[in-house]
């Protein structure tokens, strides 16, 4: 049997979770205007308390908070944003 091994990637850019929740009915509206946002890397539609969960990367933290605030703050139908920022030495492990 083969034993699993260990690939490690450090991230290089800074990177945040943003969960959003929307006006009911206009979230495929707020995801078509996060999908033109630079930066914003995943987007994906989710069922419960949030409406859409979005992978922002950015070059460095202060470039990253600038998209955020400036960017997606601001999309119309949004009502309410919260912020997971990632760890700036985190790392992706992949088990093979």
């Amino acid at each position: 049997m083969q034993e699993l091994g260990e690939i490690v990637y450090p991230h290089q850019m800074a990177t945040a979770h943003v969960i959003i929740k929307c006006r009911s009915g206009l979230e495929d509206r707020v995801v078509e205007h996060l999908a033109k946002i630079d930066g914003v890397k995943n987007i994906h539609r989710t069922v419960g308390e949030f409406d859409i969960l979005v992978k922002v990367e950015a070059i460095d933290y202060e470039s990253l908070r600038k998209i955020i605030r400036w960017k997606i703050f601001t999309v119309d139908y949004i009502e309410s944003v919260t912020t997971l920022m990632c760890m700036r030495k985190s790392m992706c492990v992949v088990m093979e």
